[in-house]
């Protein structure tokens, strides 16, 4: 009866999952050489693509804090650029030749539409 309970009381509960947003680094060319000042505060995991480009990553954060990250594009231009963790979100400095997207956007209020009314057919059985 215990088990029923507790997991019962499991299904009800709702957690939020709005904390350390995670990020998408996308880029028009490969990038290579990643290094993170603080690695405490963020990590960054390269995502494997069909065609194989490198040219996009994660940015994963572990802990509140700001970090600088220096990326190498095409072999020879060093991009460098903030990353803040904060409780809600993280928030990556712009840079030109790099594309960003949080993951995890905090919740805001909608409405979803009312489904339209389905007219059910008459079957006759001739």
């Amino acid at each position: 009866m215990i088990k029923k309970i507790l997991i019962f009381s499991i299904f009800l509960t709702t957690l939020s999952a709005h904390a350390y947003e995670d990020c998408i680094i996308t880029s028009d060319g490969k990038l290579t050489d990643i290094k993170i000042q603080d690695p405490s505060v963020v990590n960054i995991y390269p995502v494997v693509t069909v065609m194989n480009e490198k040219n996009t990553f994660i940015i994963h954060p572990l802990k509140e804090g700001k970090t600088s990250v220096c990326v190498l594009k095409e072999g020879s231009n060093i991009i460098d650029f903030e990353v803040s963790v904060k409780g809600d979100e993280t928030v990556v400095e712009e840079v030109d030749g790099l594309e960003f997207l949080t993951l995890d956007e905090p919740e805001t209020p909608f409405e979803l539409d009312t489904p339209p009314s389905v007219k059910q057919k008459e079957v006759s059985n001739g």
